[in-house]
């Protein structure tokens, strides 16, 4: 049985790691082994997140008045709470994937960028390009209207070069 101080210390751990975050997922983990668990926080890892087992009473108190609070609903029975303060879809994909492989790791919603989303929201999620993908789309389609644009307004020039070579052509053939 911990004491009131070792909860509170736990309470303020769990402030200091889930109150920053972009990213979090609540998970349902029961009937994974410990070195399951373990595999899966290694992917955590990779995915620059963090994975926490949680009590039910002290991850509440800690999202208490924050805007994490809507998260209280889905934390319930054994849960686990991945979360992350980068990119939110990598964390996603790394939990989806461990998730195909190992069909008792359920999620039970989330909250990404301060949208509640619910276990099939954050599935969706996972399916999403990463960020720097959209960037990057983003970026080709602003720049591909300028590119028409430029060759558009080029062609006249581009047309008369043409010609003037063709006439060229011509007249040094008639010499």
């Amino acid at each position: 049985m911990l004491t009131r101080v070792q909860k509170q210390q736990q309470i303020e751990a769990l402030k200091e790691a889930l109150l920053p975050a972009q990213g979090l997922f609540v998970m349902d983990y029961t009937g994974l082994s410990v070195a399951e668990v373990t595999e899966l926080r290694r992917k955590v890892k990779e995915a620059e997140a963090g994975y926490v087992v949680v009590k039910n009473t002290l991850a509440k108190i800690a999202l208490r008045g924050s805007a994490q609070q809507a998260l209280e609903g889905m934390i319930t029975g054994p849960s686990a709470v991945a979360y992350t303060t980068a990119d939110a879809v990598r964390l996603a994909k790394a939990l989806a994937e461990f998730a195909k492989g190992h069909e008792k790791l359920k999620f039970r919603g989330g909250l990404v960028d301060g949208a509640v989303v619910d276990a099939e929201g954050a599935k969706a999620i996972a399916t999403l390009p990463s960020k720097p993908e959209l960037v990057a789309r983003l970026l080709f389609l602003l720049q591909s209207p300028m590119r028409r644009l430029v060759t558009a307004l080029s062609w006249p020039t581009r047309s008369l070069a043409v010609t003037v070579k063709q006439i060229a052509d011509a007249k040094s053939n008639e010499a």
